[in-house]
């Protein structure tokens, strides 16, 4: 008798802590892939607040691939280089300060193709909410570098959900793709 009223008391707590573990969180909405766990929500990266709505800003974005995506076939009407295509690499400036720039070129490059830089170590943007500039030149040994245009951004926006992928087109001649991951 006794184990046989042990036995039902045990069954009555657990049926009532999992009916109440599920009623709590029946009423709670938990948004951007947030779940629920006894009544609260519980937010994914980058997301905060009651009920994961508000996005937190990253500490950092991590830029692990530039594509350039366009560039202009001749500099005014010009050649690039006097007997070949241009020698083309991206560099990132902040303000105006270089931060980063390829010491790799695609040579003699086509304006119809897209071009891959992957950053080897990564490289990492640590004021995500500042305005950057993105530009790409035309490598020359004997003279200055051209410059074949540029594009100013500013990396981080409260509601755009962390893409993956962003596209810098200022409706210019040059385009890129950042490939990005973010840090909190």
């Amino acid at each position: 008798m006794k184990l046989t009223l042990r036995l039902y008391l045990g069954l009555f707590v657990l049926t009532t802590f999992i009916s109440c573990q599920k009623e709590s969180c029946l009423s709670t909405v938990c948004m951007n892939n947030g779940y629920c766990a006894n009544g609260e929500c519980v937010c994914p990266d980058g997301f905060t607040g009651a009920d994961c709505s508000q996005q937190k800003t990253p500490t950092e974005i991590i830029i692990s691939k530039i594509e350039v995506t366009s560039f202009p076939a001749t500099d005014n009407g010009a050649g690039w280089d006097l007997t070949s295509g241009p020698e083309i690499y991206p560099e990132l400036s902040l303000g105006n300060t270089v931060i980063w720039s390829s010491s790799i070129y695609f040579t003699n490059a086509d304006p119809s193709t897209d071009y891959n830089f992957t950053l080897n170590p990564t490289f990492s943007l640590s004021s995500p909410n500042v305005q950057y500039t993105i530009r790409l030149y035309d490598h020359d040994d004997l003279d200055p570098d051209d410059f074949m245009g540029g594009i100013n951004f500013t990396p981080y926006s409260s509601s755009n959900g962390f893409p993956s992928i962003l596209l810098l087109d200022a409706g210019g001649d040059v385009t890129f793709k950042l490939h990005v991951s973010y840090a909190w």
